[in-house]
């Protein structure tokens, strides 16, 4: 997930930060033992709101499967929780909650070496004097963070996030380990992406 701190009139948000970009790495098993891979992106543009970025991550977690997330300015199933709308979201707000069991929130202690793309701070467009709880907190979609390049940065993300959680299982010696064989299908299927493009 991509988040931006924004002005002190933001406050009044769920998380006091603007939620501009998500990306989603699609890991599944195949029948004949190897693994199939897919990424996508989605990122606030003209006239988008935080809730068409839900929208979008809807039905990715509608099925039942595992989803991993790392430390984003705080906890990933915390955030969704507090910005999801129960008749909308019901999928989301289903798996954040279950962070014993089908969620997996990587800790900050475990992903501290991976490092998110920068952004830059979303600045107070309100005029001068104008009290904090009038303030607005205008999102102008000029100053969010190019979709175009978050989209790029987003996938990379996703993707390293579930290559930390893979290692956590793969440091064997075994190469038949399925946490092994997860990660080459994966060194695999980035290298037919790079010569596809």
């Amino acid at each position: 997930m991509r988040t931006i701190g924004a002005c002190p009139a933001a406050r009044h948000r769920p998380d006091a930060r603007i939620l501009c970009g998500i990306g989603v790495l699609t890991v599944t098993p195949d029948d004949g033992g190897g693994y199939r891979f897919s990424a996508d992106a989605c990122c606030l543009g003209e006239g988008d709101t935080v809730t068409n970025l839900l929208d979008w991550l809807e039905p990715y977690i509608a099925s039942f499967d595992a989803v991993i997330s790392w430390d984003n300015f705080g906890a990933v199933p915390r955030r969704l929780l507090a910005l999801a709308d129960p008749t909308r979201h019901p999928q989301i707000i289903a798996a954040a909650a279950d962070t014993a069991g089908r969620w997996r929130a990587l800790p900050l202690g475990h992903t501290w070496h991976l490092r998110q793309a920068r952004a830059h701070l979303m600045p107070c467009v309100c005029p001068p004097q104008t009290p904090v709880d009038e303030c607005e907190a205008a999102m102008p979609t000029v100053l969010l963070p190019d979709p175009a390049t978050t989209a790029v940065e987003l996938t990379d993300e996703a993707i390293a996030g579930w290559r930390c959680w893979v290692h956590g299982f793969g440091d064997f010696d075994d190469a038949d380990h399925p946490a092994q064989a997860a990660l080459r299908a994966l060194t695999r299927w980035r290298g037919e992406q790079r010569t596809t493009l």
